[in-house]
């Protein structure tokens, strides 16, 4: 897990009102005197460190993907009220995503496993880790995939905004257009280079601009969906095409298997399981610690995630895209630099998440070039982000089949055959089957609903 130095500012300020009253680090004549005084920073520091941790962790679950929830809900209905049974769904997975969360921490104190690949050969068997590292190659091939739609999208909005010469519009219209046009000179220009980098160490810092551009936009849709700029007739939706302004119906669930594309969805706003090892070490191996970081940090990304979905969705209904800053208006000067900052913020997240596909090249292929490692995946990234345009496909596509497994199906298998772990009696069968089953039924559901 990266850190983020950002934050020491902030809790700095909140730190005094962490320390101990004085008459319990006062001197005593008693040798426990010397311990009380100790025990003051060390609570001190504790507090701080689960609050940092906190922090982090939200970081780490809400992403891009919390975009494309608006278009999740307008998958199976296209009335506002579909927004409470959505609203108790996507809240009810963030509860299950929290305890599969904590799971796997019990599964890392049990057998001392410092990652998601070591706690499941430890617990399950080595024989079989194959499936993690499938997994681990797999979930960021696609996080980068969206990051690629999510960067053209954006661009070429901008562009439109910025209202280019006839000239700079030819050049685009030859390469295809603003959109393709951009993510092929994003990843010559910046991807490649980035993604070539020996050392991310110097990426770290720029993951502050991911939760800034998230914050942003929870609060710049809020305001949207609130001051009436976007309703039937108005400014911006008079510029918008038919098919990205408003649009409502009476249909609180559509026929069809619109809802496990929703389902999905909701897999993907949660996924962070990978880096719940790292989370376990930092809160210094505690049992008690790491569960106050899981509770706190998925409590408020089912806050922000429900901010951005209702925002979404009471704004645009049935017309949500899957990159929701999609309908908003090219003259919309808030949602302009909202799509800047993720925009920039995407770009230097991508190399972040394209580590983790080319370490699993280099298993796939280990005498491969270096030049071949880097070349391989982001060629076939960029080619499909050119010939899809939808990102809510990838993000339900992400959920149902990566979202699934790394979220429910892998804890719960680990929860059944761990011997180690401790558990109360409805954990030993009645969980982690049911765990698998929801797995199973977002995968299937999702898949169907989303390829359909």
């Amino acid at each position: 897990m990266m850190r983020r130095t950002g934050i020491l500012a902030c809790l700095a300020a909140s730190s005094l009102a962490l320390r101990l009253p004085v008459r319990l680090v006062a001197p005593r004549k008693f040798k426990t005197a010397p311990l009380l005084a100790e025990a003051a920073p060390a609570a001190e520091a504790e507090k701080t460190n689960v609050a940092a941790s906190t922090v982090n962790l939200v970081k780490s679950i809400v992403g891009a993907g919390v975009l494309a929830l608006p278009a999740g809900v307008a998958a199976f209905s296209d009335t506002k009220p579909a927004l409470w049974s959505a609203t108790v769904l996507i809240t009810a997975l963030g509860a299950a995503s929290a305890y599969s969360f904590g799971v796997l921490g019990r599964v890392c104190g049990a057998y001392d496993a410092d990652t998601y690949k070591d706690a499941w050969a430890k617990s399950v068997g080595e024989k079989s880790a194959w499936v993690v590292t499938l997994c681990c190659t797999l979930t960021p091939f696609l996080a980068c995939l969206a990051y690629s739609i999510i960067m053209g999208d954006a661009a070429a909005s901008l562009i439109a905004a910025a209202n280019p010469g006839p000239k700079v519009c030819s050049a685009l219209n030859a390469c295809g257009g603003a959109r393709r046009g951009s993510i092929v000179a994003l990843t010559l220009g910046a991807l490649w280079p980035l993604c070539s980098l020996k050392s991310l160490a110097a990426l770290a810092p720029t993951s502050a601009l991911g939760t800034a551009g998230v914050v942003y936009t929870a609060g710049f849709m809020a305001k949207r969906a609130l001051d009436g700029t976007y309703k039937a007739g108005s400014t911006f939706v008079r510029t918008l095409p038919k098919a990205l302004g408003p649009k409502f119906g009476s249909t609180l669930v559509k026929p069809g298997l619109g809802l496990g594309v929703f389902v999905a969805m909701c897999g993907t706003a949660y996924m962070a399981h990978f880096n719940a090892p790292d989370f376990f070490v930092d809160a210094g191996k505690d049992q008690k610690t790491y569960a106050k970081v899981v509770r706190r940090g998925f409590a408020l990304s089912v806050l922000l995630n429900v901010a951005i979905m209702v925002a979404g969705f009471a704004t645009f209904g049935a017309s949500s895209q899957g990159l929701v800053l999609n309908n908003y208006a090219v003259k919309d000067s808030l949602a302009g630099v909202a799509r800047l900052l993720f925009g920039v913020s995407t770009v230097f997240t991508f190399p972040l998440a394209y580590a983790a596909v080319k370490v699993g090249v280099r298993s796939v292929l280990p005498s491969l070039p270096e030049k071949g490692v880097v070349a391989l995946p982001l060629g076939l990234i960029t080619a499909i982000a050119l010939l899809l345009d939808d990102v809510g496909i990838v993000v339900s596509l992400t959920g149902a089949l990566m979202g699934s497994a790394v979220i429910y199906a892998l804890p719960a298998v680990m929860l059944l055959k761990g011997d180690k772990v401790q558990k109360a009696g409805w954990e030993k069968k009645l969980a982690p089957y049911g765990m698998m089953g929801l797995a199973g039924l977002s995968a299937v559901l999702g898949t169907i609903a989303t390829l359909a």
